[in-house]
């Protein structure tokens, strides 16, 4: 037993001064690869500090400034359709009845969830079918109230780049479809968004780059309910906020 161990410790010096050989190697290996990887990195940066090499910041600015002229625009001319929707969300809550809100492909993902801070908790998101007369539902979709106007459901409609409006250019984009968000809504707000959706023409570029629909429904969607929640509070209805 004494010489089946002592042969056995032999066994596991030999294997850890191999492996501690093997470490050695890999790790002047490693370090010596790092250093040429330090000298080329060093070499890259030096050069692009001789040649003033800097990442552009031109077209991040025009993206910045076109969707700051789009924001001017809609708060020039949306602002008393938002107000208007707001006034009709606010009356048919006094009156008993319930707001719904369903907004399809343009929304920034999670900003109508409940937990959403800063949100006033103002809209039903779920079950819109079960919308009755005199309710109010605000959509950017036309096809999902395509029929509310016979069951005298109010609807507050947003324009949308991807479906056809009555701003939208004649054969702008294929399969856009026929409804119109004209056709369904008592109140309409614009989002102001090419049907393109992106707002930069690039040379060498075919198609409009920079998209913007996500950022104006967001920020119109938001506005509506800000309104809405400033009208309940007023009348003492205290909405929960996210």
């Amino acid at each position: 037993m004494e010489r089946y161990t002592r042969k056995n410790q032999k066994c596991r010096g030999d294997n850890t001064d191999r492996h501690t050989r093997h470490s050695r190697r890999e790790f002047l290996s490693t370090a010596a690869l790092a250093g040429i990887g330090a000298v080329g990195m060093s070499a890259f940066l030096q050069s692009c500090a001789e040649k003033k090499v800097a990442p552009s910041t031109e077209l991040a600015r025009a993206y910045l400034n076109r969707l700051t002229e789009i924001l001017g625009e809609v708060r020039e001319r949306e602002l008393d359709a938002i107000q208007k929707g707001a006034g009709l969300a606010v009356q048919a809550k006094l009156q008993g009845q319930q707001l719904y809100a369903l907004m399809t492909g343009g929304m920034l993902t999670g900003e109508m969830d409940e937990a959403r801070p800063g949100a006033p908790q103002i809209f039903i998101t779920r079950n819109l079918l079960r919308a009755v007369r005199n309710d109010v539902v605000v959509t950017n979709d036309p096809y999902v109230v395509r029929d509310f106007n016979e069951r005298l459901v109010q609807v507050i409609g947003f324009t949308r780049p991807s479906l056809a409006n009555d701003e939208t250019p004649p054969n702008a984009l294929e399969n856009m479809g026929t409804a119109r968000i004209e056709d369904v809504a008592d109140v309409i707000i614009r989002s102001h968004v090419p049907c393109t959706d992106g707002i930069l023409e690039v040379n060498g570029v075919e198609f409009p780059i920079g998209p913007a629909s996500g950022i104006l429904h967001t920020v119109l969607f938001n506005a509506l309910a800000v309104e809405v929640a400033e009208g309940l509070i007023k009348n003492g209805i205290y909405p929960r906020i996210g």
